[in-house]
């Protein structure tokens, strides 16, 4: 991906030299996590476009992989996992449905009701694009050293605490990296 947007530093000068408010109230580390997100979001978008898949579409694929084999369940709790509403839930099933990368095999417990299980096809496909993603994760991260991407964690995992609900352990306090 071609990105000709200009240089956060250049957005920077740029607001120091003609909007000082606005060069007061941003950090150039907030532009940078923002800048990071669109790059890492555009090029996901095109992997899964080559693929005719949704962001939407992915999320569910990955959510039933990463559950118990065989790899299936309710779909409140797949609604609940990506956020989404029932009626927007009922578009996206069906649409993997008719893709062959899911079924919809009756719970065991209630024969009237449907679960959602991840298929062959869709296994291979998610298994995958997983992989190719995750290449795509590590050349974007390939300037930084392993001491340096754990630091870079540690920092993301701390400023999102708050959001996330994840407390930082004593340990993560005290053996930090420096």
């Amino acid at each position: 991906m071609d990105d000709k947007r200009i240089t956060v530093d250049e957005l920077h000068r740029q607001q120091e030299a003609n909007w000082p408010e606005m060069y007061a109230a941003t950090k150039p580390a907030v532009l940078r996590i923002l800048r990071a997100s669109d790059v890492f979001t555009n090029q996901t978008t095109l992997k899964l476009k080559e693929h005719t898949l949704s962001r939407a579409e992915f999320d569910a694929l990955a959510t039933l992989r990463r559950q118990a084999a065989p790899h299936r369940i309710t779909p409140t709790a797949l609604c609940k996992a990506l956020l989404i509403s029932s009626g927007g839930l009922t578009k996206l099933l069906y649409r993997l449905e008719s893709a062959e990368l899911i079924k919809r095999p009756a719970s065991p417990e209630d024969g009237r009701s449907l679960l959602v299980q991840l298929s062959p096809k869709g296994k291979k496909l998610i298994e995958g694009l997983v992989a190719t993603i995750g290449q795509l994760h590590t050349d974007r991260l390939r300037n930084l050293t392993d001491t340096e991407q754990a630091q870079l964690d540690h920092l993301l995992r701390k400023m999102l605490q708050d959001n996330e609900g994840e407390a930082l352990t004593r340990e993560d306090h005290l053996e930090g990296p420096t």
